[in-house]
């Protein structure tokens, strides 16, 4: 039997972890920690780290198994990706700049003002203070972020010029690199897109329209995002004109936007890999279409499989811990999913562990998405599911 090669574990691979078994694969996790949640679902697991190319190629050394390999959800994995796929001959196979790109934001930054699209004010560098003194040239406020990092972590919003010699020491704490960025804020509504690339164009674009928290932590998603066509078809414009950069021929693609009140579309942030987070069952639902499937194919060097019906309401919605504590117990499971409208309730939690209030992507208890017929029927079935389950936290 071939095997697949996932580059980690967490609960936004679980998806690909089931994926791949249901189409014949073998699963290979990668990953440090044993205890992350998709080492159960594998059939074999390697325990080091996603970035480190050469253990995992030590690790796999004579094997002649493996077809295809993914980092699910991960940009900091994807060059190792690239090094994994070259050494053993796979299909999924990545330039230098593409797998750059889809890790330092300043990469992909740079190509964006060199081609002429989704550009504005930004500027990176290493030290906190010097990046401090050097944005008060910026338009406030500014975006402190590490270059390296994602979900959020490190990303602070700077209202004026003294907030931000602070958030750039947490931007620098956060990043693999040590690099900080500093950007214009684009005033607009945020966007998220999981796309499907093919002979170096997107063949499907899933638009999200998301709600944030103040810290950046996604809270909300509704499909399909009622973009404006002109809008979806500037986005995929865009899109191919970095795919061709980047020489990017096949494969998953994730993408944050924002479009301003004009309708002008920027492209924030963008990674040559599946969503996670629950993306792929919003997209299931909504189209039809299994973005978790076709990025397995792309991978193993067979067609991709297409074939959307029209698009249907979904709305997927985080789970959270009202407080910091004990996680005592969870009630109402049974009868939300019992809920017409619940398409998928994914728990991550369970008794006896210690949560916090949503403070980073890992305090996560768990989602849910549920569908209807309309925008105001999503809302009254998301607050009846989240009525319905009950986490009692003890602190």
């Amino acid at each position: 039997m071939r095997s697949l090669l996932i580059l980690g574990a967490a609960d936004g691979a679980l998806s690909t972890y089931r994926a791949a078994a249901a189409m014949g694969y073998r699963t290979i996790a990668v990953d440090r920690s044993a205890t992350a949640p998709g080492v159960a679902l594998a059939d074999e697991y390697l325990p080091v780290s996603t970035r480190d190319a050469g253990a995992i190629l030590a690790a796999l050394d004579g094997r002649t198994d493996v077809a295809g390999v993914l980092s699910p959800s991960s940009d900091v994995a994807v060059p190792a990706l690239r090094e994994v796929a070259d050494a053993l001959g796979l299909p999924s196979r990545l330039s230098r700049t593409a797998a750059r790109a889809s890790v330092d934001k300043w990469v992909l930054r740079g190509i964006l003002d060199d081609l002429g699209v989704s550009s504005y004010p930004w500027m990176k560098g290493e030290d906190p203070s010097e990046v401090a003194a050097r944005a008060r040239t910026l338009r406030y406020p500014v975006v402190v972020k590490p270059a390296d990092a994602q979900s959020g972590r490190g990303v602070t919003r700077c209202a004026a010029p003294g907030d931000v010699l602070a958030a750039a020491h947490e931007a620098h704490r956060r990043s693999y690199s040590g690099v900080i960025m500093v950007e214009e804020e684009i005033p607009g509504v945020l966007y998220n897109g999981e796309c499907v690339v093919d002979n170096g164009r997107v063949v499907f674009t899933a638009m999200s329209r998301q709600t944030v928290s103040p810290d950046f932590l996604t809270t909300s998603r509704r499909m399909p995002a009622g973009l404006p066509s002109g809008v979806e078809h500037t986005t995929r414009s865009i899109i191919d004109k970095v795919c061709s950069r980047l020489e990017y021929r096949r494969g998953p693609l994730n993408l944050d936007l924002i479009v301003t009140p004009d309708g002008e579309p920027y492209v924030i942030e963008l990674g040559l890999r599946t969503g996670g987070n629950g993306t792929d069952d919003m997209v299931r639902h909504c189209f039809g279409v299994d973005p978790v499937r076709a990025a397995v194919l792309a991978a193993v060097g067979k067609p991709v499989e297409l074939a959307p019906h029209p698009p249907r309401p979904v709305l997927w919605q985080v789970l959270t811990a009202p407080r910091a504590g004990e996680l005592v117990a969870i009630s109402g499971e049974e009868r939300a999913r019992a809920i017409p409208e619940v398409a998928e309730l994914v728990l991550l939690a369970r008794p006896g562990q210690r949560v916090r209030a949503y403070q980073d992507v890992s305090d996560r208890l768990g989602w849910f998405v549920v569908h209807a017929a309309t925008v105001e029927g999503l809302r009254e079935a998301a607050d009846q599911a989240a009525a319905t389950l009950r986490f009692d936290v003890r602190g």
